[in-house]
């Protein structure tokens, strides 16, 4: 049953961003979530592979007061292949804008200094790991090949102080990713695996310590 335009009105007219809200969306804008304008204000637009349903069915629950869409599963060819993904947008609204304006150069992802204000919130650690995050041999580390090295590295002095968390850059494919060393794997863990979803717990888990 489609959403009637009443219905959507009153969505938007209810809206504002929820603390629990406003921690996943700083968490999705890092890792793999976007924000695009349609008409005057912009909308978040939610796409995973299909292994990750899960992450973005917790994530459709967690904006359901902000979105009439449901979660549209769909096959898309990449390179030679077929992969299955699944996606949901939101509706547009002033609160996305706001943070388009913090996130966004033109219609260029950045991270601006900012982020020391946004990312605070251990949530808002986890649903970026949950994206982004991988196991490595002996720590783990984040893909964040799109960003600069000074992005990378003003992320960097950002989980350090706000959340004691060593770690460093490595070039990964040409492009800097952050690292997380073994000495900072048991902090890494302390700080947000209350917040993992269990199908995404194995990032935390280094192949060397794997049996």
């Amino acid at each position: 049953m489609r959403t009637t335009p009443r219905e959507v009105g009153s969505l938007k007219a209810l809206f504002r961003l929820s603390a629990l809200q406003k921690s996943v969306l700083v968490g999705t804008l890092l890792g793999d979530g976007g924000l695009r304008y349609r008409g005057y204000n912009c909308r978040l637009h939610i796409k995973h592979s299909g292994n990750q349903m899960s992450l973005i069915q917790y994530k459709r629950e967690v904006f359901s007061n902000i979105t009439s869409m449901k979660i549209r599963v769909f096959k898309q060819t990449v390179g030679k292949r077929d992969y299955t993904f699944a996606e949901f947008v939101t509706l547009t609204h002033p609160e996305f804008t706001k943070y388009f304006n913090l996130f966004y150069s033109s219609s260029k992802k950045t991270i601006s200094v900012s982020i020391e204000t946004l990312l605070t919130n251990p949530l808002s650690l986890a649903v970026w790991f949950m994206d982004d995050g991988s196991a490595e041999y002996a720590g783990a580390s984040l893909q964040t090949h799109s960003f600069s090295i000074e992005e990378v590295d003003r992320l960097i002095n950002v989980i350090r102080k706000n959340f004691g968390i060593n770690a460093n850059k490595r070039l990964n494919k040409g492009k800097w990713i952050i690292y997380f060393p073994k000495a900072s794997m048991p902090k890494l863990r302390k700080v947000i695996g209350q917040y993992m979803l269990k199908e995404f717990e194995y990032k935390l888990n280094p192949y060397s310590e794997r049996a």
